[in-house]
């Protein structure tokens, strides 16, 4: 969810990221069903509710970037509003990923958990990754 944010100086760069990340929580929303053994498991759906989610992270980002611009709020440092954005896009996604799985009872809980867990543990290694990919060579 941070990678479209850290990406997002041009349209060109936005978009991958963006489809990157719906990719990343429908991966982590489909083995999070998985393991906690949900009735319905399918990637369909899981990407759906993705999408929803990166819909409404699009959303979030041109908030976030007006009032960046229009300095409606104060400003608070560099990464105020980083770090707001990926906790308001984290609560959304796990607020989707809920009511996704509602009829699952206290394993829908579980279900947000473990993919909140797992998105974070994938988006950390894309970062690894182009961190390694990006070192300069000398």
């Amino acid at each position: 969810m941070l990678l479209p944010w850290l990406l997002s100086d041009s349209w060109t760069m936005t978009l991958p990221a963006r489809v990157a990340d719906t990719l990343v929580c429908a991966i982590a929303l489909w083995l999070a069903s998985h393991w906690c053994r949900s009735r319905d498991r399918s990637f369909g759906k899981a990407f759906l509710a993705s999408a929803i989610s990166g819909a409404g992270g699009i959303g979030l980002y041109a908030a976030f970037v007006w009032a960046r611009d229009t300095g409606v709020l104060p400003w608070q440092g560099p990464l105020w509003l980083v770090i707001n954005f990926l906790a308001v896009q984290t609560v959304f996604f796990a607020f989707v990923a809920l009511v996704t799985h509602r009829r699952e009872g206290w394993r829908s809980v579980n279900i947000m958990v473990v993919t909140l867990i797992l998105a974070a543990a994938l988006e950390a290694g894309l970062f690894l990754l182009l961190a390694f990919l990006l070192q300069p060579r000398g």
